[in-house]
C-alpha cells in the first residue's frame, strides 16, 4: 500500500465529502488487501429517514501511458439510498466525482430529499451559477433517477430579496441573513417560527427555484401560504453560526464491516 495515496484520500478528499476519519480503519485494511475496488459503508439514520451512503474507490493508474507506474486508488462515486419515513419504496441515486471532488454529504443527503441545491463553477473567466435537483419523477433508460440544473440565468428569481420581503427578515443582523442564505442554498431545510391565529407554530424554509419562491411548510409537509399580517421570526438553534450549518439533531452514523456484520456507533458532533 502506497502510503501517499492512503494519506491524500483520508486527508483530502474523504474529508471533503463529509466522511473524514470514519472510514480510514477500513480503507487501510482494505489497501493492504490490495483490492481492485473497494466500497466503504456508512448508514445515517436522520428525523427524515435513514440513508446509507456506499463510497466506491477503484484502483486506477496515474499515468495511462506508462503501465509501469504503480497504480492508485482513486475515489469514483458515492452510491446513495434514502429510506424516506412515510414512503414505501427507497430513493437512490449516484453521485459521480470530478477530479476527486463531489459533493459533500448535507449537500447530498439534501438532494436525496428532494430540495435544491445551488453552486457555480468558472469556465473561460465566466462564473456559472445554478440550482440542481434530482428528478424522482423520472428514470433515465438506465434505470437511474437524473440530476437536472437550473441555470440562475434563466429564471428571474433573486433569493437575497425574496428572503428580505418576509416578515421581519430584514430585522435580523446582516450575519444571520447571511447564514440565512447560505443554509437556503446548500439546500437545507431552514427552522422558523409564525404567528397564526394568535398561536405561535413552527415551521420549515426552504428554497425552490423551480417555482421561484420560498417554500413554508410545517413539520408534517403541510405547506403553508403567509398572510401580510403574519408574523414570522428565525428559530436560533445555536447552529446557524456553524461551518457546516449542520441540523440542530446530532449526526450519529453506524460504521459497519460488511464482511463481519459487527457495528460500531461514531458520534461526530
Amino acid at each position: 500500500m502506497e502510503q501517499a495515496n492512503f494519506m491524500y484520500l483520508t486527508e483530502e478528499v474523504l474529508p471533503s465529502l463529509g466522511f473524514g476519519e470514519i472510514l480510514d480503519e477500513r480503507l487501510h485494511q482494505s489497501m493492504k488487501m490490495g483490492l481492485e475496488k473497494i466500497e466503504l459503508k456508512v448508514r445515517d439514520q436522520q428525523p427524515s429517514g435513514e440513508y446509507l451512503y456506499n463510497v466506491v474507490l477503484e484502483k486506477q493508474k496515474v499515468n495511462p501511458e506508462d503501465p509501469e507506474r504503480e497504480r492508485r486508488y482513486y475515489a469514483n462515486r458515492v452510491e446513495v439510498t434514502f429510506k424516506m419515513n412515510g414512503e414505501k419504496e427507497a430513493r437512490q441515486h449516484t453521485f459521480g466525482l470530478y477530479k476527486q471532488k463531489g459533493l459533500p454529504l448535507n449537500q447530498m443527503r439534501n438532494l436525496m430529499k428532494g430540495n435544491y441545491v445551488h453552486n457555480s463553477y468558472w469556465k473561460e473567466g465566466v462564473q456559472k451559477q445554478r440550482w440542481q435537483y434530482v428528478d424522482f419523477s423520472k428514470t433515465t433508460e438506465e434505470g437511474v433517477h437524473p440530476m437536472k440544473s437550473i441555470w440562475a440565468d434563466s429564471i428571474e428569481w433573486n433569493l437575497a430579496k425574496e428572503l428580505s420581503a418576509l416578515p421581519h427578515v430584514n430585522a435580523l443582523s446582516a450575519d444571520v441573513k447571511e447564514d440565512l442564505l447560505r443554509a437556503m442554498k446548500n439546500g437545507d431545510n431552514v427552522a422558523a417560527s409564525i404567528k397564526m391565529d394568535g398561536s405561535r407554530q413552527n415551521v420549515m424554509l426552504r428554497a425552490n427555484p423551480k417555482k421561484s419562491a420560498i417554500e413554508i411548510f410545517k413539520p408534517d409537509g403541510e405547506k403553508i401560504s403567509l398572510g401580510k399580517k403574519t408574523g414570522l421570526s428565525v428559530v436560533n438553534d445555536g447552529q446557524m453560526g456553524s461551518k457546516n450549518l449542520k441540523a440542530a439533531s446530532e449526526l450519529v452514523t453506524d460504521a459497519f464491516d460488511d464482511d463481519s456484520g459487527s457495528k460500531k456507533k461514531v458520534k461526530r458532533g
